[in-house]
């Protein structure tokens, strides 16, 4: 579960990812792209091929006072109109941050041109930053992924510039619109410190009907570091808040292509099951 095809910011089709979850015995899998259901879609027509369960998927960028939460999609009815038309809007959004990126880019003396990046898209409808950590690369300004965000790309840095996005709350009713399964992807990414501060975070998202939490997830590749303290406290906290509130637990490599393994996180069998009971498998 959690993974990103070329029609947003990974690497591998969609066919080439079903073909990848085959090969690795995976039980459960999905294409979670940012912003977009083609992918999926695609996805999910083909899905009988194969011996594992297919769940469809999304992964849309929300923010909430400041902080970037970004919230998976499971389970979604594709054709809900709804979720077709605010995603258009999410789409345009995209577009014009590609240009403005660009443009600030250039503006520091690196010679990209939207060939560049359009490249690196492909057939993606979901332009984003990492095609432009590859255009980087490919021109020969930096060596890896990491770096182009550590100098160009991330927060505070030339290239950034904010997406327009929605507030968690919308979005979770956008997937409830779609009959959807709303998760919280990668919690420990979140920019709170404190733990404690984190769960109450969590509260504020349970209230606007966050349906379970990522709790496994490969951190490892994630610059900087997080410590690994804090991911066994969050961890620890994660696992109890779920059991208590009843939330479903869920985990995956958010695989891309650049880096990692599909499937390289490993999910205890009592977490798989349950998925498999929830989603009637």
């Amino acid at each position: 579960m959690h993974s990103h095809s070329n029609f947003s910011d990974g690497i591998f089709s969609p066919l080439e990812l079903m073909e990848f979850a085959e090969k690795e015995k995976l039980i459960i899998f999905s294409i979670t792209d940012h912003d977009t259901l083609e992918g999926t879609e695609i996805a999910k027509e083909i899905a009988n091929n194969y011996s594992f369960f297919y769940l469809t998927g999304i992964e849309i960028s929300a923010r909430h006072e400041g902080l970037k939460t970004e919230i998976l999609g499971y389970n979604l009815d594709v054709a809900k109109a709804k979720m077709g038309e605010k995603l258009t809007y999410v789409q345009d959004a995209r577009k014009r941050r590609i240009l403005k990126i660009l443009e600030n880019l250039n503006s520091i003396g690196l010679e990209l041109t939207l060939e560049d990046i359009e490249r690196q898209v492909g057939s993606g409808s979901s332009p984003g930053r990492p095609h432009f950590a590859r255009a980087l690369i490919e021109k020969n300004y930096v060596k890896s992924i990491n770096e182009a965000f550590e100098i160009y790309l991330a927060e505070g840095r030339p290239g950034y510039v904010r997406r327009e996005t929605f507030e968690p709350a919308e979005v979770i009713e956008l997937i409830h619109s779609a009959n959807g399964v709303a998760v919280l992807p990668h919690p420990l990414l979140i920019d709170i410190v404190n733990i404690s501060e984190l769960e109450i975070y969590f509260d504020t998202l349970l209230s606007w009907g966050l349906d379970g939490i990522e709790i496994y997830y490969n951190y490892s590749h994630v610059t900087p570091n997080i410590p690994q303290r804090r991911l066994k406290k969050g961890t620890e906290m994660m696992k109890k808040y779920s059991r208590k509130n009843d939330l479903l637990i869920t985990g995956g490599s958010d695989f891309h292509g650049d880096t990692g393994k599909l499937g390289e996180v490993l999910v205890p069998t009592e977490v798989v099951e349950g998925l498999l009971e929830y989603f009637n498998f």
